[in-house]
């Protein structure tokens, strides 16, 4: 997909614990901002640098976070193509001790199992930009 081609996930960092840790002022020093992860070299190509501000976009809306570049994240190899993958924690869109950031299921889609009704957050196509404003 040309408009999103890069392939976003969303995931937990060991310092949040649902959304309430955010309201504990440890946790809120450990992680007090909002952030995306990005491979080094998407950012290279997109002129990201470590601490810039980012839009990442998906066809049902976006977030603005800071930007790290990261050795974790590679080119995933999907059915012998190469795409960037994008790391996107969750538990920002919400007033705590934590800078306010924006939710971060915006981005996902609305799907889940059947049988359980659990949804499925995970993965997703989004578009990054650097934030030029910021």
């Amino acid at each position: 997909h040309t408009e999103y081609p890069y392939i976003g996930t969303t995931y937990r960092l060991t310092e949040h614990f649902q959304f309430w840790t955010k309201n504990a002022l440890l946790a809120a020093i450990t992680q007090p901002e909002q952030f995306v992860e990005i491979g080094e070299e998407l950012a290279k190509e997109k002129g990201i640098k470590v601490g810039d501000r980012v839009k990442v976009s998906s066809s049902r809306g976006y977030i603005e976070a800071v930007a790290v570049v990261t050795k974790r994240l590679r080119k995933l190899d999907v059915d012998g193509r190469e795409i960037h993958h994008v790391g996107i924690p969750v538990h920002w869109g919400f007033e705590s001790v934590a800078k306010k950031g924006f939710l971060t299921n915006i981005l996902c889609p609305a799907v889940g199992d059947a049988n359980t009704q659990t949804p499925e957050f995970k993965t997703f196509l989004v578009n990054v930009e650097p934030l030029t404003n910021a």
